[in-house]
């Protein structure tokens, strides 16, 4: 069945942090609903989500995979997101063009750095949410606790579910929704010893639901109960207002509790109808309209991520968010102002395709070969047609240079890189131009690795990595007045002159070099003043101390000499160069390093640790805050204290911290570790020489 009418047609993301059981409760839908004979497995290699061959080898899901599937009158696309830091920015553009959302938590440490992360994203595209606590069957499992981990995250949890037994003993679930027991996939009675905790969780539910509705609780308050029908509606409407998030419960890999939980998202998540008109704007214009999903509207959809197959080449899959999109059907790329031509239309199985002929509202299908297409772009029909908001992509922090194993593929390899970022847009690609590496940049070390591993399976580029050089700036900490440059050269015949004198001061931070031309008088002749602008320019790529560019300096050119037959561009040129570098040396020159601005999300009983360790990093603290359930700590610290700082932070706090950093600004290199670097940097000359 494939369905155009939007009120049938449903999707969810399943988030949270890494290992908490996303992909095996993914799983466990498929099969809860029929789209696959049996339960795939991540430890066995056979999970239809995590299909790609790094996926399988880490048994660890790294990009976001779609599965389109038909239950009961429903046509339903599940998708699976990253949750390890290094790639949830995949799973956080997917919730922007996703319905609904099921929130993974541990039954055993409640909401981690992870789940928090992905909660407050779905937070900012404003989908609704429901929860699951896995891994019930633990001897630490803690149901109460969980739900705590998610009202201090903000969130309003109540409970659907109750376990029937406790930790290795779970049996089952009460769905208290039905108000049934599930026992070994099977509808039965509540059993005797169940039946006071199912009522009082009954009786729970009933009251959130009533609390979040004045009429419903002026109707509760009276008569001290809701329907069945009140009490349902009243629930999707809550979750749909994202009022109350209903919390399901159950061990994935077992399938217990998981076709209630299953049930329970189809039921109390938004379809593409109730979720209701995107914002957009015509395109060409700047005026906003309200875009319904509507069959016969306007045929616009956003690309929601692009992924490179070795066979198919570039597949972009594409949200429908209104009107319908065949099959061979020519639409704009309203974001790059270009034509494309779909070609087929697939419904994604997972590693697999189905074709269909068309798609409407609701629907994501898959179209290969977009040539100009990218993740967040808007496709839209010809005429008439409407640009969505583009989506936020997360910048990645951290950089390796990267360089081709086997000489002779670098053309090959920056090609292929291309592509690859073209596919996972919080990649980036780049040339340090003062140390002439090319630094591939991501969000964290694994995802660097795992970006070579790609390159060599997909396009057979082997990549060296290695850790980038910090780059250092020089700048200088005094004035140095009237400096002369001179050159006078006289080989018989035409020689050449040049004399400038320069006045060199320090800039504060950040403001980069300046020339100011001060001459009076004709003293050097105006057409060649930019020569001597040049030759400075060009001096102040490699400073005296440790060759690093001069930055933060103004440079006055005062006056000067000229000759009227040996004078010409590159004498004064020269002249320029000279008479900077003479006057950096006269004006106290220092080093200065790159310092970052660094958030780091942990647990509570980590905090210690991480802010000792961030001390002996060189790093300043600046705040500590409660954000949910972790403390954020915000300091400021070297660049190159932070190259290897994921693995070192993953080590503290097994995995459970989080951090993002940016470039705040530069500063001066305290003395021993100027010492240190002049040292190196003076033993790699006399070792080039």
């Amino acid at each position: 069945m494939q369905n155009v009418d939007a009120a049938h047609t449903r999707s969810f993301a399943l988030i949270g942090h890494a290992a908490d059981g996303k992909t095996s409760l993914g799983e466990a839908f498929l099969h809860a609903a029929g789209a696959t004979p049996g339960q795939g497995s991540v430890d066995a290699g056979s999970s239809r989500l995590d299909h790609t061959p790094e996926e399988r080898d880490r048994h660890h899901t790294l990009t976001s995979s779609f599965f389109a599937l038909d239950w009961q009158d429903q046509h339903i696309t599940l998708v699976n997101t990253p949750g390890d830091p290094n790639f949830q920015g995949d799973g956080q553009i997917v919730l922007a063009g996703v319905d609904g959302a099921v929130l993974l938590v541990s039954a055993v440490d409640g909401a981690k750095v992870g789940t928090e992360a992905m909660w407050r994203a779905s937070q900012r595209f404003e989908v609704a949410t429901i929860g699951f606590v896995g891994g019930m069957d633990h001897d630490r499992a803690n149901l109460q606790g969980a739900l705590d981990s998610l009202r201090r995250l903000g969130a309003n949890p109540v409970e659907i579910a109750l376990p029937i037994g406790e930790g290795p003993q779970l049996k089952g679930v009460v769905d208290l929704l039905r108000m049934c027991a599930v026992i070994d996939g099977k509808e039965c009675e509540i059993p005797a010893e169940q039946a006071e905790a199912a009522a009082a969780g009954r009786s729970r539910l009933v009251e959130a639901v009533a609390e979040t509705d004045d009429e419903l609780l002026e109707k509760y308050l009276e008569e001290g109960a809701l329907g069945e029908a009140e009490t349902r509606a009243g629930l999707v409407a809550a979750t749909q207002a994202r009022k109350l998030m209903p919390v399901a419960c159950g061990v994935a890999t077992a399938e217990i509790g998981t076709r209630s939980a299953f049930q329970a998202a189809v039921t109390l998540l938004p379809s593409a109808a109730q979720r209701g008109a995107w914002m957009a704007t015509a395109v060409g214009s700047d005026e906003p309209l309200e875009l319904a999903p509507d069959a016969s509207g306007p045929s616009t959809a956003l690309v929601l991520k692009t992924a490179v197959d070795r066979y198919a080449g570039t597949l972009s899959f594409l949200r429908i968010v209104s009107g319908t999109l065949t099959a061979d059907q020519t639409v704009q790329n309203a974001t790059r102002g270009e034509k494309e031509r779909l070609g087929k239309l697939m419904l994604p199985l997972g590693a697999e395709h189905k074709d269909v002929p068309m798609a409407g509202p609701g629907d994501i299908v898959a179209v290969a070969k977009l040539k100009g297409t990218h993740t967040g772009d808007a496709l839209t029909q010809e005429r008439d047609g409407c640009q969505l908001p583009s989506l936020p992509i997360p910048k990645g922090a951290l950089s390796y240079a990267i360089q081709a194993h086997v000489k002779g593929d670098e053309d090959k390899l920056f090609t292929s890189l291309g592509r690859l970022v073209e596919e996972d847009p919080t990649l980036a690609l780049g040339r340090d131009p003062s140390t002439g590496e090319f630094l591939l940049t991501g969000v964290g070390e694994l995802h660097i690795r795992i970006t070579a591993q790609k390159l060599k399976r997909l396009y057979d580029v082997a990549v060296d990595l290695k850790t980038p050089q910090v780059p250092y700036r020089e700048t200088i900490t005094r004035s140095a007045v009237n400096v002369e440059g001179k050159l006078k050269k006289q080989t018989g015949g035409k020689g050449m002159f040049g004399v400038c004198y320069l006045t060199l001061e320090p800039l504060p931070r950040g403001k980069g070099m300046e020339f100011k031309n001060e001459v009076a008088g004709g003293a050097i002749p105006r057409n060649l003043i930019p020569a001597v602008e040049k030759g400075v320019q060009e001096a102040a790529l490699k400073g005296p101390l440790a060759g690093y560019p001069v930055v933060d300096v103004r440079v006055r050119c005062i006056d000067g000499k000229h000759h009227s037959v040996d004078s010409n561009e590159m004498a004064f040129k020269l002249a320029g160069s000279f008479g900077f570098k003479a006057g950096v040396e006269k004006a106290g020159p220092t080093l200065l390093e790159p310092i970052m601005k660094v958030e780091i999300a942990v647990p509570d009983e980590h905090v210690g640790d991480v802010m000792g360790d961030v001390s002996s990093r060189r790093g300043r603290v600046q705040t500590t805050e409660t954000r949910g359930s972790s403390q954020v700590i915000k300091a400021e610290v070297p660049m190159a204290e932070m190259l290897e700082y994921a693995s070192a932070l993953t080590s503290l706090t097994g995995g459970k911290g989080a951090f993002q950093m940016e470039l705040s600004h530069y500063d001066e290199l305290p003395a021993h570790e100027r010492e240190k670097l002049i040292a190196a940097a003076g033993a790699q000359t006399s070792k080039d020489t």
